[in-house]
């Protein structure tokens, strides 16, 4: 009798403990991935915050990577290598 209330005790408490279905960087109910917002104010709170010249360059790269990934997708695509082979 004390293993059949062992058995029905554990599989009450696995079947309470299963993992929570993930979708992407949301599980348990909660996004996961850090906001922009959200980091800064943890190191703000933490004292590691960006000096504004780090904040400058920061702000160059980006716009620097913007203007290369738009110049990328305005480039003409390259024409199909399957249809360029000689039949």
């Amino acid at each position: 009798m004390r293993m059949l209330a062992t058995g029905i005790l554990f599989a009450a408490t696995s079947a309470v403990a299963a993992p929570v279905p993930r979708n992407g960087n949301t599980y348990d109910f909660k996004h996961h991935q850090p906001t922009h917002a959200g980091v800064v104010r943890r190191e703000h709170r933490a004292g590691v915050e960006a000096s504004p010249a780090q904040v400058k360059r920061n702000a160059r790269t980006v716009r620097q990577l913007d203007r290369k990934l738009l110049r990328e997708e305005a480039a003409p695509l390259p024409r199909d290598p399957v249809s360029v082979l000689p039949p």
